[in-house]
């Protein structure tokens, strides 16, 4: 070969995708799906969509059915309340965080819709009826969605301590200024 087949050869085969690239590229798809599915679920969990307006979020109909399974697959209020969420006396409340927390009302709710919408394909939908992308994109989307629910979690609990220390150390002024007073009145 001389020297132009060479570099017709070589700018071919450089300007091809490489079957990493093109992995990468399913790859980014999948997580970028992932990130869609964790997000729907986070909007209906904060009231910013209802689970009416989900259909218009998803494409098609493998899209749909990898939410319904999603959604089937997530834990129900995982995030228990152990502190008063609103004010009391003059002590600030903790309120639990609801991003993350689906509740079983709502699962329902959106398992109900999207049956309505077809029952036949969502009755018998099982996870290995998907398509290895949309496999991997639910895999990766629990993935995700536990480890922002357990950061919440710790957030959650880390507040609830702040909030207990705040009610602790009160106290304890209050019993000390209790003390000091009724021992001024016993001196008198």
């Amino acid at each position: 070969m001389n020297e132009d087949e060479n570099k017709n050869v070589s700018s071919e085969f450089d300007s091809a995708e490489s079957p990493q690239d093109e992995n990468a590229h399913i790859d980014l798809l999948d997580t970028e799906f992932a990130f869609k599915l964790v997000n729907a679920v986070k909007s209906i969990n904060l009231g910013e969509i209802s689970h009416y307006e989900i259909t218009s979020a998803f494409r098609n109909q493998n899209e749909l059915g990898c939410f319904y399974l999603f959604v089937k697959a997530l834990p129900y209020d995982p995030i228990n309340p152990i502190y008063p969420e609103k004010p009391f006396l003059f002590f600030k409340g903790v309120p639990v965080p609801k991003a993350y927390s689906l509740d079983e009302t709502t699962a329902k709710e959106i398992e109900i819709f999207l049956k309505g919408q077809n029952d036949s394909y969502f009755s018998d939908l099982r996870l290995h009826d998907l398509d290895d992308s949309y496999l991997d994109a639910f895999e990766n989307g629990i993935r995700m969605y536990n480890d922002l629910l357990d950061k919440t979690r710790h957030s959650y609990q880390e507040n609830v301590k702040v909030a207990k220390s705040q009610v602790w150390e009160v106290s304890a002024v209050m019993a000390c200024i209790f003390v000091i007073a009724m021992t001024l009145i016993g001196i008198s």
